[in-house]
């Protein structure tokens, strides 16, 4: 392999003389060299295959129940019935959900009621600390309420008034008695009219209170259940603080992200009906619903458009169970003799 190799140095150029370090090339010898250093390299190669040890150990052949070891990736029974159905994913949710909370630091002095309670509009939930505010409110009423001041001047403008028409009767008066007696009783009219004024001005002064009194206290803005309270008596809260949390689940609501075009094609609007597949214990049924809301802007990546859909909840399903939205009928064998929905297997 070596005399091979200087061989084909050999070919490559010549020594010089005056440059003995420099080689001459032998351009027309060039498909010799070539093949001698092909042939070199490829000797090189076989002599390291031939010592390589004899016993290396081939590649594993894979087992033969590997494939059976590994789990197939199966439908679950609602994935199944939920594919066969079609329409688009949403999680169903209360139709009301409000968290509450105080819009100004206080402390929490009664509660009135516990979590799962139902509750009706206008019922007091909270009440945080409010001597302070009660007494000045209580103050104001009874300023509101006192009359006395117009009382005082409406008597005093009809002796005014007395005095100036008997004054007008007798005809035996001097031109200053008669301008006195008017001004007296022009004043004692604008007085009256002013503690009138007063008075006004003193009930709105009450409402204001009061309304400042209204965020002493949370009151339930509508029938609902309480679905957690997250405070206790005594607790000292901030605005940013969460009290309470109420829903109402009588009709459920579904957002559903539908198809920009399917939208159009359907002209889908409210009162529009739609069919929606509840995921629930033992079976899947399938409720009738209709279209509250439309989203009049499209995503443009996506091309999907928010339906909002509303289905009654006569059974109190609880909200947010995962469904299946569409909105054109589905095949018979989603529908029950009820058209309550179909079993899952």
């Amino acid at each position: 392999m070596v005399n091979m190799t200087s061989r084909a140095l050999a070919l490559i150029g010549t020594a010089d003389a005056d440059r003995p370090f420099l080689f001459r090339p032998a351009f027309g010898r060039t498909p010799a060299i070539l093949f001698l250093i092909a042939q070199s390299t490829i000797g090189v190669a076989i002599a390291a295959g031939q010592s390589a040890p004899a016993n290396r150990s081939a590649p594993a052949e894979p087992s033969a129940n590997a494939a059976s070891s590994t789990p197939l990736a199966g439908f679950s029974a609602w994935e199944a019935i939920a594919s066969e159905f079609g329409g688009y994913k949403a999680d169903t949710k209360p139709r009301n959900d409000v968290t509450m909370k105080f819009s100004f630091s206080t402390e929490v002095r009664e509660i009135n009621v516990v979590g799962g309670q139902r509750v009706k509009r206008g019922d007091v939930l909270v009440r945080a600390r409010d001597a302070e505010i009660k007494a000045a409110v209580d103050q104001q009423r009874a300023l509101a309420e006192n009359t006395l001041e117009v009382q005082g001047s409406e008597k005093a403008l009809e002796l005014a008034e007395f005095k100036f028409n008997q004054l007008k009767s007798g005809k035996v008066f001097s031109p200053t008695e008669f301008e006195q007696l008017r001004i007296e009783a022009e004043t004692a009219r604008v007085q009256r009219d002013q503690a009138k004024k007063n008075l006004e001005q003193q009930g709105f002064r009450l409402k204001q209170l009061e309304g400042q009194y209204e965020r002493y206290y949370l009151e339930a803005p509508f029938d609902g259940v309480i679905e957690e309270v997250l405070v206790e008596v005594g607790k000292g809260v901030t605005e940013q603080e969460d009290v309470l949390r109420l829903v109402n689940t009588e009709k459920l609501w579904l957002d559903p992200y539908a198809d920009t075009h399917e939208t159009l094609t359907l002209n889908l609007r409210e009162g529009s009906p739609a069919w929606v597949l509840l995921d629930l214990p033992g079976e899947a049924k399938v409720v009738r619903g209709t279209v509250l809301y439309v989203s009049p802007v499209a995503d443009s990546v996506s091309q999907t458009r928010r339906v909002r859909v509303e289905i009654a909840n006569v059974q109190n399903w609880p909200a947010g169970t995962q469904a299946r939205v569409r909105f054109t009928e589905p095949a018979p064998t989603f529908k029950t003799a009820s058209g309550a929905g179909r079993t899952s297997p």
